[in-house]
């Protein structure tokens, strides 16, 4: 017998940290609480001291960041408390430093000084400790042989490869699949019925990347992929047309020929309305006219082989030529999809073939590599650089490798190929693999756990563990009970249950004087609720509700008693934290969490559910839809549906209306969301995702709203979730579509870790935490409602072949097969292993499950009643537990004991630490009342004062509005145009300034003009607000005045760019309004002598962006310098600005040597030319202030003139600013001699001089 066959054969030995052999490979079975993090730490100082390791020499891995950063701070803690027990001599009652004094720091063992030095030594560089993720080594291992690992030196990471998977997928269905589907129609219409699409590609090949070493296996071929031969000459059409035209013309004969034969035929297949049911397939198949269809399954009755078979024995099977036609189109059917299945196998193998590699050199091209590539690039390159594995070996010379359960075999075959051969010494290792298999719960991330049994034969040392750490002797020994009652408990071969013993150590007790079982002596450690049986068995989903409702009871109860003193942990009351509710689904965890909160308990849900699979995320991708199309109203209207915003079914209703009825009452309704959407995605692309989700959720209440909904903090959380996880994604691919079509495949495939479910709250609350999520945690009191579910997973198929995964000959190596397109046999196989290593990973989440709690644990067992099989609720895995007695898993999943039997079986097992007793009974529910707050209700505090920040980049737009609202602004006031709706400051007077035409008599002010008597073209009819503004802005940016082909160009984009929400009619007439609008603007005289019409296009800048320094700009100088000039009075805030002043000018021209500012208003003011006349834009101007705006804009451009031009004169190259209020700006009106809707002005040179030396923080008089 081999020195690997005896380490697999004899059984392990207890370990003795303390005295166990430093070399070789060692493989350390743990239980579940039995101290394997104090072991390794042990390990860890031993090797430290005995082969003079420094710390960056001990390679400690483990599989998470949370589980590296603990062993980090661990090991850490422990060799500074050896420093200090050597120093002085002085173990302080740790058992551990008393051990290692005794041991190796003992008369025979190391000397104290020596050991000291070392200690001290590796505390000292313990930053460079080798303690890493698994990726992290690989990582670490490939910068130190990146001409072995064929990497680029400097490469970015990315979390997941998936986007760079389905661009790859994507190709090869362009390049591969559609051309092939365009030579045979048939497969094409079959891909399309099966959902075909690279997102099947894309799943495939995460699978194979996921399991790289795993042996493809192609049908009944083996190893060897099927080739993509040519279709068959088969004349379908031909076929499928004389079955129908004999269809069509003998339908009753046919029909009667059956009715006739109903004594022949079988009843339990053939029944009347079967044949009936049948008859009428067959008219739907030849209806729908696809001639490359199958016929419908319940159409194969009429088959003639259907009908020999069901027919009775001394009868005749009924005779008519169709029923030969019908099983000729059955059978042909059945050959092309064989013949499609085949094809699809063929382009799949073409696939899987070539797509890693390409996949590869499609991130060395780009430079960047995966956590994945980081594995397989490190196993690639030991494997062709042999001298790499001794490299890494002198330079880590020991090596710990923790949860070894998880690992998988590309994991464990790069620690073999370093560790496991003979070192410089002749001696293999020293390696140590810690892991429980019994916890091995992480297949769906690729653990292997036939690779940590494999690993065995190459061990040469077995340990255990056997002493938990964690629960009261009751409970272990109850856990004991029912791992010990099947001696095939784990399902597997080669993984047993060795009983483990309680520690001695003192805890707190768990005192309970309010327990009812008490009375009964059925007050056990684990306690058995058992479902009830025989006639009033409940179907599963009442079980499961009466399962959820008796632990929320008995959570009441324990807490109830904590709060009157009855029930406490040592000196403490029992809190909710100390309490968890264990459940396998997200679903089985919303109903925990609903029956807790009906009993007025409040909890927190741990899980690893994806935040894309949640309601929020599917409203998150309509909002974000409606952001990148506000003038959409049906998208809109999909937003707005969602409970974000509060909206009730009367106002959807509305919005839906709107486009069916133009000119509705509430039309502005419908404006002012499209409007508020319109400056979201403004906001998006101007300032970033972030800005623009902050803002709608200030501005809409949403986060108030979910908050105070049910589940809210749960809700809340997930939103904010999702939204962080967008905005990264925009930062690195900006714009909206990026997004959206990121966020709509992150919703396909659930995302990657960083989308897990997060911890909603952190304050005491009930604790309902997946099985897969505890692993590794402990509670006080553990609740398990729902392990005795017996329902096997199952996905949702698509129809395309696909892979059965199973592993071949465990025993020998355990290799993993991903068996494409098996059937027959290889299929029955395949199914057979697939559900038994199901239920053995079923198994071990019982173990995980019922190993969490330190005190107690209640466990929901027994029958129910399931649609889907009479035997569902026997063959569970926790009835296998203590009623399997030793069967092959197989032949009893096959015939489970009777429920009698199961019940029987759990009866045994009650003693004095497993009682067992029937679930509770419902009871009126008496929820539990808040606790009262202590003292005096409390409350925030109100701010009477504002406070504004002194340094920040500000705008006219937030100085005005900030002064008119006495509020604070934020560091960042303005980086995106002052648009008509961005000056919200309300003032009182209107401002003074040069008049650049000679005022003469006005004349009288004719009544105005009804709208609805306007013109259709006309731009008074053009919708208002802020949206309709931002239109007519981006039409005038995009428009070359001097060329009139250009306008329509400019219309049309800025409708798309900008919409505008308004009925269908109005809609209409839009583009004539604009088109009619900018002649008028262009043909009218807006400053002396300049028509833009006229305007030389090279000789203007539109939307101008300036930022210039202000350091020290005292706001109430500013008030009182525009005073002094005659300006209106401004309402600014108090105080001073330093930093910067920034904006965006609509539009900078020169005309004749001087320079104009032409800034456009949408402003409606009225209908009539005088409400467009020179006293009317006064007024607009001071009423919101856009006096002070226009002065802003002449500083920045004075100081841009002032750098550029070193003769530059403000008398000579200032023209002025011209305010357009264009609704109003047209060749026919005027106002005397000014043109109506035209304000332009010339500020004295004194004015702006004076200004610009206050904003660069000089005084003036």
């Amino acid at each position: 017998m081999s020195v690997h066959d005896r380490a697999y054969a004899l059984p392990p030995q207890p370990l003795d940290v303390f005295t166990c052999v430093l070399t070789g490979v060692n493989q350390i079975e743990a239980s579940a609480g039995t101290g394997k993090t104090w072991n390794i730490c042990a390990l860890y100082v031993r090797l430290l001291l005995e082969r003079d390791l420094n710390a960056d020499q001990i390679l400690v891995v483990t599989f998470t960041k949370a589980a590296t950063a603990e062993l980090h701070e661990r090991i850490r803690g422990r060799l500074a408390e050896l420093a200090r027990a050597i120093e002085i001599d002085d173990d302080g009652g740790d058992p551990f430093v008393a051990q290692l004094l005794d041991t190796t720091l003992g008369p025979d063992g190391l000397d104290r000084e020596l050991a000291g030095k070392r200690i001290r030594r590796a505390l000292s560089t313990f930053d460079q400790a080798a303690i890493h993720t698994i990726h992290a080594f690989c990582q670490r291992a490939l910068q130190e042989a990146p001409f072995a690992a064929a990497m680029p030196f400097a490469f970015e990471m990315e979390a997941d490869d998936a986007s760079l998977r389905f661009e790859l997928a994507a190709q090869f269905w362009r390049e591969r699949i559609e051309p092939v589907a365009a030579t045979y129609p048939a497969f094409a219409a079959w891909l399309v019925a099966r959902g075909a699409s690279p997102l099947e590609l894309d799943a495939q090949l995460a699978r194979r990347l996921k399991k790289p070493l795993a042996q493809l296996r192609w049908g009944t071929s083996g190893t060897t992929p099927p080739t993509l031969e040519r279709e068959r000459n088969d004349d379908a059409r031909a076929r499928f047309d004389a079955a129908g035209a004999l269809w069509h013309a003998e339908r009753e004969s046919i029909e009667r020929v059956l009715d006739d034969a109903q004594a022949a035929l079988k009843q339990t297949t053939h029944k009347r309305e079967a044949v009936r049911a049948a008859l009428d397939a067959w008219g739907r198949y030849f209806a729908e006219g696809d001639c490359h269809a199958a016929p419908p399954r319940e159409a194969a009755k009429l088959t003639a082989t259907a009908l020999a078979k069901a027919t009775k024995v001394k009868f005749e099977p009924p005779e008519h030529p169709f029923f030969e036609l019908a099983d000729a189109l059955a059978s042909a059917a059945e050959a092309a999809e064989a013949g499609h299945r085949t094809r699809w196998l063929a382009l799949l193998a073409m696939w899987l073939d070539g797509a890693p590699q390409a996949l590869s050199a499609m991130k060395r091209t780009r430079r960047l590599a995966s956590f994945d590539d980081l594995l397989s690039n490190l196993h690639g390159a030991l494997t062709a650089h042999p001298w790499l594995a001794d490299t890494l070996r002198a330079r880590y010379p020991a090596a710990l490798i923790d949860e070894f359960q998880d690992t998988d075999p590309l994991q464990f075959a790069i620690f073999e190929r370093i560790f496991a051969g003979p070192g410089s010494d002749g001696e293999a290792g020293p390696l140590f693999l810690v892991g429980d298999p019994k916890q091995a719960i992480y297949s769906f991330r690729a653990a292997d756990l036939h690779t940590y049994l494999a690993a065995r034969h190459a061990a040469t040392a077995r340990y255990t563990l056997a002493v938990n750490q964690r629960s009261t002797a009751p409970l272990v020994a109850a856990c004991n009970r029912i791992f010990g009652a099947n001696p095939r408990a784990f399902v597997l071969d080669g993984l047993d249950y060795t009983p483990v013993a309680a520690a001695g150590r003192a805890r707190a007790p768990l005192i309970d004087e309010t327990d009812p079982a008490r009375e009964r002596d059925a007050d056990g450690a684990l306690r058995v609720w058992m479902l009830p049986s025989g006639e009033a068995t409940l179907i599963k989903r009442e079980a499961q509700r009466q399962a959820a409702e008796a632990c929320g009871q008995e959570i009441v109860r324990l807490l109830r008693g904590a709060r009157e003193g009855g029930v406490a942990l040592g000196a403490q009351a029992l809190a909710p934290a100390d309490i968890a509710v264990l459940v396998r689904t997200h679903k089985q965890g919303s109903l925990m969490k609903r029956v807790l909160a009906a009993w007025g308990v409040g909890s927190v849900e741990l899980a690893q559910s994806s935040v894309f699979a949640t309601l929020d995320a599917e409203q998150l991708e309509r909002v974000l839809a409606a952001v990148d199309a506000p003038g959409d109203l049906r998208r809109l209207r999909a937003a707005l549906a969602a409970d974000w915003f509060g909206l009730d079914a009367q106002a959807l209703a509305r919005l839906a209306q709107l486009a069916d009825a133009p000119a509705l009452a509430h039309a502005d309704e419908a404006t002012a969301w499209v409007e508020r959407f319109s400056r979201y995605r403004s906001l998006w692309l101007d300032r970033g995702f972030a800005t623009m989700w902050r803002t709608m959720m200030r501005e809409l209440g949403i986060g108030e709203r979910l908050i105070a909904g049910r589940e809210g903090e749960r809700r809340l959380t997930d939103v904010n979730h999702l939204a962080e996880l967008a905005g990264a994604r925009s930062a690195v691919h900006p714009g909206i579509a990026p997004t959206l079509r990121w966020l709509a495949a992150e919703r396909a495939r659930g995302g990657g870790e960083d989308a897990q479910l997060r911890l909603e709250s952190d304050r005491d609350l009930v604790q309902i935490v997946t099985v897969h999520k505890s692993k590794g945690l402990e509670y006080a009191v553990v609740f398990c409602p729902f392990l005795g579910d017996g329902a096997r997973m199952t996905g949702v198929g698509t129809g395309l072949p696909d892979a059965s995964e199973y592993h071949e000959d465990a025993q020998a190596g355990a290799r993993a097969v991903l068996h494409y397109g098996c059937e027959g046999a290889d299929a029955d196989r395949a199914e057979a292993e697939a559900a038994r290593e199901e239920a053995a990973e079923r198994a071990r989440l019982v173990y995980v499950a019922l190993t969490r709690a330190v005190h107690r644990c209640y466990l929901v067992a027994g029958a129910y009643l399931s649609s889907r099989s009479t035997k569902e609720s026997r063959r569970s895995v926790l009835n296998w537990l203590v009623a399997g007695d030793g069967r092959p898993f197989e032949t009893w999943a096959d015939d489970p004991p009777a429920d009698d039997a199961i019940e029987a079986a759990w009866a045994g097992l009650a003693d004095d630490t497993i009682a067992r007793a029937p679930l509770p009974s419902p009871a009126r529910r008496v929820p539990l009342a808040r606790e009262a707050a202590l003292g005096s209700k409390l409350a925030a505090r109100t701010m009477g004062r504002t406070l504004t920040e002194t340094w920040r980049i500000a705008s006219f737009s937030s100085l005005a509005a900030a002064g008119a609202r006495h509020a604070s602004v934020t560091v960042d006031d303005e980086p995106r145009p002052d648009h008509d709706a961005l000056a919200a400051a309300r003032q009182e007077a209107a401002a003074a300034a040069d008049p650049v035409w000679l005022p003469e008599p006005t004349l009288p002010v004719p009544a105005p003009t009804p709208e609805a008597l306007l013109a259709a073209d006309d731009i008074l009819a053009f919708p208002r607000g802020a949206a309709a503004g931002e239109c007519l802005h981006r039409m005038f940016e995009l428009a070359d005045f001097s060329d009139p082909s250009t306008w329509p160009g400019a219309i049309a984009d800025a409708l798309v760019e900008r919409p505008v929400a308004t009925d269908a009619d109005t809609a209409a007439r839009l583009p004539a309004m604009m088109a009619h609008l900018i002649a008028d603007v262009t043909a009218t005289e807006v400053a002396p002598g300049m028509t833009l019409a006229a305007l030389d296009p090279t000789r203007r800048l539109t939307e101008w962006p300036f930022l210039f320094a202000s350091p020290s700009l005292e706001l109430p100088a500013l008030r009182g310098l525009l005073a002094r000039h005659g300006y209106a009075d401004v309402a600014l805030e108090a105080g001073t600005l330093s930093g910067y002043v920034k904006g965006f000018i609509d539009m900078v021209v020169e005309h004749e040597g001087r320079f104009w500012i032409i800034d456009w208003k949408s402003n409606h003011l009225g209908t009539s030319p005088a409400e467009y006349g020179a006293a009317a834009l006064e007024a607009a101007m001071a009423h919101h202030a856009y006096h002070l705006q226009a002065l802003l804009y002449l500083v920045a451009v004075h100081r841009y003139l002032k750098a550029r031009r070193p003769s530059y004169d403000y008398d000579a190259h200032i023209g002025g600013y011209s305010y357009l209020f264009v609704r109003g700006v047209r060749p026919s009106w005027r106002d005397g001699a000014v043109p109506a809707g035209v304000h332009a002005r010339r500020p004295a040179r004194e004015l702006i001089e004076a200004l610009d030396a206050l904003m660069s923080g000089e005084r003036t008089s």
